[in-house]
Formats: structure tokens, sequence, C-alpha cells
């Protein structure tokens, strides 16, 4: 994850890297992540997540499904 400050693509406002729990909705099913590092913007409250964190996640999420499947 970059440690940059970056700008808000929704606002404008300046993010700041924090840890962030989000959910996400894959194949009619909910995974929480908790402790999920992004940069937050400090004027909206929007997380971004860098592409190797969601790519990681999305590969996490492929394997329990998987397993789900396969129990």
């Amino acid at each position: 994850m970059k440690t940059n400050n970056i700008e808000c693509v929704i606002c404008d406002g300046i993010t700041k890297p924090e840890l962030v729990s989000h959910t996400f909705n894959r194949f009619g099913q909910k995974f929480t992540y908790h402790n999920i590092k992004a940069n937050v913007c400090q004027n909206c409250g929007e997380a971004f997540l860098d592409g190797i964190t969601i790519t990681n996640i999305e590969k996490d999420i492929r394997e329990k499904v998987a397993e789900r499947i396969a129990a």
C-alpha cells in the first residue's frame, strides 16, 4: 500500500493510511476482513485499497468458496 497521502477522487480531500474493516459480497456470501491497510479520506471517509490488497482478498475469497463447495 502506498503510504503517501493521495487526493480523494470522490471529494478532493486528502487521504491518510489507516487500518479498516470491510465486508465484501461475493458469490451470494459475505466475507468480512479486519485490519486492512487503506488510504482513507479525512473529509468524506471513503477508503481506497491498493490493487495488491484487492487481489489477495479476492484470491482468499475464491479459496474459501472452493473449500465450502468441496465440504
